[in-house]
């Protein structure tokens, strides 16, 4: 098989059903209803809103990012798959700052990808402009991480099983290695890879770059109010104290103790 980035990306980082039945729980919860219009920023290849169309025929989803390059995979490399669903995806060139419409019952920023603002003014501009695009009662999330750990240099190495990619081929076991890189305590500016080692030796080194500003819950708070959201909560996974790990479920949370490192999802209300 030949190495693409996307496809080991994919296989080591996203669970896109999981984080769609977590945003399907969200907007159950304070909303009392279900929803079926949602938009996903910096979206990549579009993995999530591809996911969400194919649920149900009744389904739609908008796919945002300002790299053609992405989208143009995802045409060629999703949308053949998702038949009937596929008119039901639409991919955006566009920046999620001034995206238009249409409006959306859900937006979504996965994958701390929204970390690439590094100015408060930016952040809140941002959230405006989610704000902007979602129905009466909408619902925004995005997710973070943090931790004592989160602030280090460090190296996580991850054995990711066989798996199956979107365009049905095999994709061998592989060590998906996460870096972070440096961190500056006076602007958190963060700067972490993504490295994907092999059986035979190999490695792609670098596949991915990201260079953010790690910031906090109480920061993601102040700037989603002072963008207009009405309501501000966070979800936040769940850790088994006997094991010393997490348990991967999101619950809303208003306090907790702050581990080594944690997830956490900031949800919005318009």
């Amino acid at each position: 098989m030949k190495r693409d980035r996307h496809v080991l990306y994919e296989a080591a980082v996203q669970g896109v059903d999981y984080d769609l039945d977590l945003f399907q729980r969200i907007y159950r919860r304070h909303r009392g209803r279900g929803f079926t219009r949602l938009r996903e920023d910096f979206c990549g290849t579009a993995s999530l809103a591809c996911a969400w169309a194919r649920r149900r025929p009744e389904n739609e989803a908008w796919a945002v990012d300002h790299d053609a390059r992405v989208l143009e995979w995802a045409r060629v490399h999703r949308l053949p798959r998702l038949r009937q669903a596929a008119a039901r995806i639409h991919l955006i060139e566009a920046d999620v700052c001034t995206i238009a419409g249409p409006r959306t019952d859900f937006v979504c920023a996965m994958n701390f990808s929204w970390w690439v603002f590094k100015r408060r003014r930016d952040l809140v501009g941002y959230y405006r402009s989610v704000l902007r695009s979602l129905r009466p009662g909408g619902v925004f999330a995005c997710n973070t991480f943090g931790g004592t750990g989160a602030e280090k240099a460090l190296v996580e190495r991850t054995r990711i099983p066989p798996s199956t990619s979107c365009e049905g081929d095999s994709v061998p076991p592989f060590t998906y290695v996460w870096e972070q890189a440096s961190f500056n305590p006076i602007d958190h500016h963060l700067q972490c890879f993504i490295h994907f080692r092999f059986r035979d030796g190999t490695e792609m080194r670098r596949a991915f770059r990201y260079d953010w500003r790690m910031w906090s819950l109480p920061e993601i708070e102040d700037a989603l109010r002072e963008a207009g959201f009405r309501g501000v909560h966070f979800y936040v996974e769940s850790w088994d104290h006997e094991h010393r790990r997490p348990e991967a479920h999101f619950r809303l949370r208003t306090r907790f103790e702050n581990h080594h490192s944690w997830l956490a999802c900031a949800v919005g209300l318009k």
